[in-house]
């Protein structure tokens, strides 16, 4: 069975509609991973400035003693959580967009 023609452009613009959302989450995920890597760049200059050490020790919790697998599993953990707090992000501006 084929469906009705005026189903057919529903279908186009939910398509489009995801493939937007989709791309929106993907261009958070990458600005969310680049502000974290900015923020951990800049951790040393926060311990020099506050006189601390909590910079200093959260990259060295983050290298994990300098093992590969360790720090793979790391990153790709960071890039997960960047990943679900876009997904949040772009459900939040979903919903305040739709209000409006």
């Amino acid at each position: 069975m084929t469906q009705p023609p005026s189903s057919q452009p529903s279908v186009a613009a939910s398509l489009k509609y995801t493939v937007l959302k989709t791309l929106i989450t993907v261009g958070v995920t990458v600005l969310l991973i680049a502000l974290l890597r900015e923020g951990l760049a800049g951790l040393p200059w926060v311990d020099h400035v506050s006189g601390g050490h909590v910079g200093a020790i959260i990259l060295q919790t983050l290298a994990v003693d300098g093992v590969a697998r360790r720090q793979q599993a790391v990153a790709i953990g960071l890039m997960v959580v960047c990943f679900a707090a876009a997904v949040l992000v772009v459900r939040l501006g979903e919903r305040l967009w739709r209000r409006s």
